[in-house]
């Protein structure tokens, strides 16, 4: 994890302390010197960085393969480099990867219609790595796409994120790897959990390779694991899938309540409605009701209700936790607008590049329409 600090003591400093030492009185050998005492111990603190949904689909693909260097298949680091400084600076940094991961070579995008008449789609291979580059250190797997290549894709996806060094959470290929897992961000154990409400092609007939997340039992029951196995921290990523609202639905509403309330997770981020909705505590837990799409090929015409050009307007949730004297956590958002362009596919923090004043016209225009959608829905968007 990315905790790095560097003490600088200059020449000038050292010798103004020699002298100061030299100065100073000795101490009376009757007197007892305690020198300074701390009181309490120093604050734990450490950042999350978490975004929505990755979708690789065709416009996403061909945009990527524009940038891809000779001999090499894609590219996604560049439509994605906007962002990259903030999820650097991030302790912990998730993705979503809501679609699975083909073999190398395999086929990306879409791959045919499932049983049901949705879409299945693939990610590439060479996917992993790039979001490596970009700073992200892990990524929620559960979602209604999590399925569509069946336990095959399963096994895929999770072999190019270890393969890139991307931890991961959702899905599994065994018992044991579906069990919730410990990870030290900056010397606090932390657990990342992830479910999905519903599958496009239905589960898997073994529960534990994909989380379900339908009722609150088994969120609840995994963050009470997690507890049990020493985590100070969980946070939870939850896939739902009623999709376009502005706002949760009364189920989902309901859902996220009984475990806030009974479980008591630390964050809670929510994806699959595509659109943006309101940050807000439930029972004391900060949740980010949906962060919208991190990428897509939605927001154009022709794609049916998918064409909304909200779709377009992504959430950066970032969160500063801090132990508080009492053992709990204070968590801080900073949440950070995110709006994929048009045209290059490229992703921006929206109201940082509008504050550029080199900010080309036609891209500000775009930046200037996300941020009124956006604002709109979210408060306190950076």
């Amino acid at each position: 994890m990315r905790t790095t600090r560097v003490l600088v003591v200059t020449t000038a400093a050292l010798v103004a302390l020699a002298a100061a030492v030299a100065s100073a009185q000795p101490t009376d050998p009757g007197e007892v010197s305690t020198g300074a005492v701390r009181l309490q111990p120093p604050s734990r603190t450490f950042t999350v960085a978490a975004v929505g949904d990755f979708l690789s689909e065709g416009l996403v693909n061909n945009a990527a393969a524009g940038w891809a260097p000779a001999g090499t298949r894609y590219d996604y680091e560049p439509l994605l480099r906007p962002v990259g400084p903030i999820l650097r600076a991030a302790d912990l940094a998730i993705c979503h990867m809501e679609t699975p991961i083909g073999a190398p070579g395999a086929t990306v995008g879409f791959a045919g219609k499932s049983n049901y008449g949705t879409n299945l789609i693939l990610a590439a291979a060479e996917l992993p790595a790039d979001l490596v580059r970009l700073g992200f250190d892990r990524c929620s797997t559960a979602s209604n796409h999590a399925n569509d290549a069946g336990v095959d894709g399963i096994r895929t996806t999770l072999e190019a994120l270890d393969g890139a060094g991307l931890g991961h959470a959702g899905t599994a290929r065994s018992p044991a790897e579906a069990a919730p897992q410990l990870i030290s961000v900056s010397g606090v154990q932390v657990s990342h959990l992830a479910f999905a409400r519903n599958s496009n092609t239905g589960f898997p007939a073994d529960w534990w390779r994909l989380r379900q997340g339908v009722t609150a039992a088994n969120v609840i029951d995994d963050v009470a694991v997690a507890r049990a196995a020493g985590a100070e921290v969980v946070i939870v990523s939850l896939h739902v899938y009623v999709e376009m609202q502005n706002a949760p639905t009364g189920d989902d509403r309901a859902l996220v309540q009984q475990i806030t309330s009974q479980a008591h997770p630390d964050l809670v981020i929510i994806h699959g409605p595509h659109v943006v909705q309101p940050v807000e505590r439930v029972n004391g837990t900060l949740v980010y009701w949906s962060l919208g799409n991190f990428i897509s090929g939605m927001g154009v015409s022709g794609r049916d209700k998918y064409s909304d050009p909200r779709t377009l307007d992504g959430l950066l949730a970032s969160v500063r936790f801090t132990q508080q004297p009492d053992g709990s956590w204070l968590t801080e958002p900073w949440t950070v607008l995110l709006c994929n362009v048009v045209g290059s596919r490229v992703v921006y923090p929206g109201l940082t590049t509008l504050a550029d004043p080199s900010t080309a016209p036609g891209l500000r225009s775009q930046l200037e329409a996300c941020v009124g959608r956006s604002s709109s829905v979210v408060a306190d968007l950076r």
